[in-house]
């Protein structure tokens, strides 16, 4: 049998080792939130750019339509 010495000494390296797990996992899930969280940024900026685009070419689209409901005003007369 282990005397008390050898078993609290094993008791401790395995807090140890323990603590050291915890600290490795922890840091590690912070990586992963950091890196999901800028590519998060990245998807929001390029949709920004993409509702933008859409935004000028719905406008564009109506001032086309503007134009062509004058233009069937004008044959209409």
């Amino acid at each position: 049998m282990l005397d008390s010495s050898t078993l609290y000494l094993i008791l401790v390296m395995a807090g140890f080792v323990l603590i050291a797990v915890i600290v490795v996992h922890h840091h590690n899930c912070s990586d992963i939130i950091r890196r999901k969280r800028a590519e998060v940024r990245g998807v929001k900026k390029q949709l920004e750019y993409k509702i933008d685009s859409l935004e000028h070419a719905i406008i564009d689209l109506k001032v086309q339509i503007e134009e062509i409901d004058e233009q069937i005003d004008i044959l209409k007369v």
